[in-house]
């Protein structure tokens, strides 16, 4: 490693220029290197989930950038921007319904009691572990078509089982209805 000692042009230079990486040893020295090579690491299931579910975070806050009647519920007096606030918004609202959903015991009884499908019932299953579902979700799940998907979970909603996020197209979810609790 060659050193070069006094060099004012990076003395206090830190952070990524180019490709090049530009920080200081544990002696406040500084040296350069090229970043990591991340090509090879291969995620665990929690981060892809994660990674998943922030990325429909994002497509939640971008819905509601470009929706003036969604931006209406986070215009607030806070200096937050409104993307920041949908995307919060997204991700409380999915931790607390998947804690609300961890509650709903499915078992033979609540299956003859509303009549469910196969389907539904695993979809319902989906929900206790996510704590939501979409009806795209719901399509690739059962492998069914977007009228059968949609058919399904209004019946859930019309036997006060699941609840609609009131959203209509892309961000629209279903979640354990509160009642149900």
């Amino acid at each position: 490693m060659a050193k070069i000692k006094d060099n004012y042009v990076t003395h206090g230079i830190s952070g990524k220029i180019g490709k090049l990486v530009f920080k200081y040893n544990k002696f406040r020295n500084p040296y350069v290197s090229l970043p990591p090579d991340l090509s090879n690491v291969i995620p665990t299931k929690r981060q892809k989930k994660l990674r998943n579910n922030f990325a429909k975070a994002v497509d939640y806050a971008k819905s509601v950038l470009k929706d003036p009647v969604k931006a209406e519920k986070y215009q607030t007096g806070d200096n937050k921007s409104l993307y920041v606030k949908a995307l919060k918004d997204y991700l409380h609202q999915h931790k607390a319904a998947r804690k609300k959903a961890a509650r709903l015991i499915i078992d033979d009884s609540f299956v003859l009691k509303h009549h469910l499908n196969l389907r539904q019932i695993k979809a319902l299953r989906t929900i206790q572990k996510r704590g939501r579902i979409s009806n795209s979700d719901y399509q690739h799940l059962n492998h069914v078509s977007k009228p059968t998907a949609t058919r399904d979970l209004q019946d859930l909603v019309k036997k006060a089982i699941l609840s609609s996020s009131g959203i209509r197209g892309a961000g629209a979810f279903y979640e354990i209805l509160d009642s149900e609790e």
